[in-house]
């Protein structure tokens, strides 16, 4: 028969397993949140160098002069570097969620509870409400029963 110390020290692990598993899912999801702030960078840098290629462009278009692969070239490479980033961002972030389903399955705990553990537990009796946490009776019933009640004869 186990002892109250037992159930005790049973539950003080369980307690610290769900703490543990929860710090391992707080630092998944930051991690996740820091890639996905990552990816809205990148994003960014996409957006200023479409600018900055679009000018050039335009300013070539006015005077008239060929494109220069010279001043193009930088503004192509950040682009194609910044879609590079993205997806290694975004298959890291696919690692993460994988990682985390794997830890799920893996950190199922199963509690077997016995008859011989029920044993020593005593049988708990069905809780009474007090008279103040007894529901108010209806506003018609309150009236019957402040009236006292007629006998049959």
């Amino acid at each position: 028969m186990a002892t109250f110390n037992e159930y005790f020290e049973a539950f003080k692990g369980m307690a610290v397993e769900g703490a543990q598993t929860a710090v391992k899912k707080t630092k998944q999801m930051a991690a996740i949140a820091k890639a996905n702030l990552s990816i809205r960078t990148e994003e960014e840098k996409i957006k200023k160098a479409q600018i900055e290629l679009g000018k050039l462009y335009y300013k070539d278009y006015i005077v008239g002069e060929e494109p220069d692969p010279a001043e193009y070239n930088p503004w192509c490479e950040k682009i194609s570097e910044s879609k590079i980033a993205i997806e290694d961002l975004k298959i890291a972030i696919e690692d993460l969620r994988s990682a985390g389903a794997k830890d799920d399955a893996d950190d199922d705990v199963v509690v077997e509870i016995t008859e011989d553990d029920l044993a020593d537990v005593p049988e708990a009796a069905p809780a009474e409400p007090a008279p103040e946490e007894a529901a108010p009776a209806a506003p018609a019933e309150a009236a019957a029963e402040d009236e006292p009640e007629e006998k049959a004869e």
